[in-house]
């Protein structure tokens, strides 16, 4: 498919770069969400003991409690918008990510040159606007 090998060293740094940006969302992604179910879980822990702790068989004890079934609750719907949240940015970072190796494979922006020689093209950039669709349907 490439005419030199100069190009074939280039897509290969050019996607080993992809494989990098990707591990690095993963990570980013995986440590974000052990934070947050870390601070959800002290949450959590910290409702229970208080819970526990207050005293039985007072008016002022369902009152706290049903405060303390309000903040778990609350977390939980905050927890949820987080993972969401989270979810999110590692698809936007991969989608970027991919969209960065497919405009250096193919040259769409202007400051780079193309890295795949493509045999037909004999080194011509690929027009940067509206490329042929074709469908089978016709």
């Amino acid at each position: 498919m490439w005419t030199l090998p100069d190009p074939a060293f280039r897509t290969r740094v050019s996607l080993m770069t992809l494989m990098g940006r990707l591990a690095l969302a993963n990570v980013d992604a995986a440590q974000r969400m052990q934070y947050l179910v870390s601070r959800l879980a002290l949450g959590a822990s910290d409702s229970y003991l208080r819970t526990h702790a207050l005293p039985h068989g007072d008016v002022l004890y369902t009152a706290d409690r049903a405060e303390l079934e309000q903040r778990v609750g609350l977390m939980a719907e905050a927890g949820a918008e987080g993972c969401v949240t989270i979810v999110r940015g590692l698809i936007e970072e991969c989608t970027q990510a991919h969209i960065r190796c497919m405009e250096e494979l193919f040259g769409l922006r202007t400051d780079v040159e193309p890295v795949l020689q493509l045999a037909f093209s004999a080194g011509t950039r690929l027009p940067s606007m509206g490329f042929p669709s074709f469908s089978a349907r016709g």
